[in-house]
């Protein structure tokens, strides 16, 4: 089973996440808080759960202690890779975050960075990164932000070479 980490994905990222599920992922989301759709933390029966398809797995994390979080998410996926890293991180702390969950990416595994603001910072980790640049808009923001996420997850699965789309709702 392919496995995703979702970084930011109980907020703005929940529908990138929910999609993932549905397309036959495994999604790991750490966060501070349970989000309504994830499985009740590590465990037997959240893995059994997300053996089935059903929702992502919940990891009480928070990002700022990045080796924390990176040891949660290590012990969650019992020696299994990670195939798929989604991030949408607080500038203060994407560095350390995305360096500390780099040794759970499988080799090659493509990264997809989310940003909010110009100038978008050069990538971290030397994996393929698809860079997503959004544009505001009250209106449908959340259809909006996981469309343009979910385009730069095609784009990266499908291999494309690592680029920054800017992304403004019309």
């Amino acid at each position: 089973m392919r496995t995703a980490l979702v970084l930011g994905g109980t907020g703005m990222l929940s529908g990138c996440a929910q999609r993932l599920v549905a397309d036959g992922w495994q999604v790991v989301l750490p966060s501070r808080t349970q989000p309504l759709m994830a499985d009740d933390g590590p465990g037997r029966a959240a893995r059994a759960s997300i053996r089935r398809g059903h929702r992502p797995t919940w990891v009480k994390a928070d990002w700022a202690d990045p080796v924390q979080l990176a040891s949660e998410v290590e012990d969650e996926l019992q020696g299994r890779q990670v195939n798929l890293l989604v991030a949408w991180v607080h500038d203060s702390y994407r560095n350390d975050v995305l360096r500390a969950v780099q040794h759970l990416l499988a080799e090659g595994a493509p990264v997809v960075e989310v940003h909010t603001h110009q100038p978008v910072p050069d990538p971290v980790l030397p994996h393929p990164t698809q860079q997503v640049l959004l544009g505001y808009s009250a209106h449908d923001a959340a259809r909006h932000i996981r469309e343009a996420v979910l385009k730069a997850v095609e784009r990266a699965l499908d291999g494309r070479a690592p680029s920054l789309h800017h992304e403004d709702a019309r």
